[in-house]
């Protein structure tokens, strides 16, 4: 993957991105007994990252296999989304040590959780590790 190109949120080349870095994760961090699924679902997307105005992407991971995809999905574990515009800033932070310890003494934000259906913990703890690879790249 090229670190220094920045692609859009959310966008078909951003989610070929989280595929190879999900792959790399998967691979590097074998357990067969992994199984969740994941959508992410954002509303009032410019029309160049989707022209519907809803840019979605989703992963199901099932031990050592991955499949990433645009598109909203259903039948996930974990439903996740908001407002594009206002999940930017947080799609392009690097989430470090301190940034992590600095938010896990704040109160969840009422907003937020509303858009969250599904349990958080489900996820494997090198989930933010996606995350931190895709921030830099994410424009």
């Amino acid at each position: 993957m090229n670190t220094t190109a920045k692609v859009d949120f959310a966008s078909a080349a951003w989610v070929d991105a989280a595929r190879t870095v999900l792959e790399e994760l998967v691979a590097a961090h074998p357990d067969e007994n992994l199984k969740c699924s994941v959508c992410e679902v954002f509303t009032n997307a410019p029309a160049h990252v989707a022209p519907s105005g809803t840019a979605a992407w989703h992963f199901y991971i099932d031990g050592a296999s991955v499949t990433v995809d645009s598109g909203e999905r259903d039948d996930v574990d974990l439903r996740l989304g908001g407002d594009y515009q206002e999940a930017l800033p947080g799609a392009r932070t690097v989430y470090t040590p301190e940034y992590l310890a600095e938010r896990a003494k704040q109160e969840p934000d009422p907003e937020v959780q509303a858009n969250i259906q599904g349990d958080m913990s489900i996820l494997p703890p090198w989930i933010v590790e996606l995350h931190n690879r895709l921030a830099p790249i994410t424009a």
